[in-house]
């Protein structure tokens, strides 16, 4: 993406990127990142993402942000199954296992409505700004 990222800061234009704009999987991308810290106590991850049949890509863009945030913040490479089947919009979650427990966080949408909302938050926030911004990063900013 670093391409991009230079693409853009030479256009003077603003762009937005995200994986996912729906604003409850950027705050279920929050409560991931301080799950991750569960990881450094010796437990085990695993993700899970299942989507419709038509969905091509696997992982999808969100386990692989998932995946990255577990690395990232609890030092370990956590795996990725993905599932197609029937017309599922996309459920992501993450089972953090231990000898002594079992900790689940799963999102999962049940429409679209909620991409088509945080796209048009998106869209309003970046009207009139220049430069490259991730979602993650200010979508605590975005006004319903």
């Amino acid at each position: 993406m670093p391409h991009v990222r230079n693409h853009v800061e030479r256009s003077g234009t603003g762009f937005l990127w995200a994986s996912n704009f729906c604003i409850g999987v950027n705050l279920f991308f929050a409560i991931v990142r301080e799950g991750a810290k569960a990881l450094q106590y010796g437990y085990e991850g695993r993700i899970t993402e299942t989507h419709h049949i038509h969905k091509l890509d696997a992982p999808s863009g969100t386990a692989a942000v998932m995946a990255r945030m577990l690395e990232q913040f609890g030092g370990k490479k956590v795996p990725i199954t993905s599932v197609r089947e029937g017309e599922v919009v996309g459920t992501h979650s993450l089972e953090l296992m231990s000898a002594a427990d079992r900790i689940t966080l799963t999102h999962d949408a049940t429409n679209r409505r909620g991409f088509a909302d945080g796209a048009v938050r998106a869209a309003e926030w970046i009207k009139g700004k220049r430069g490259f911004y991730e979602f993650q990063e200010v979508f605590s900013e975005l006004k319903g």
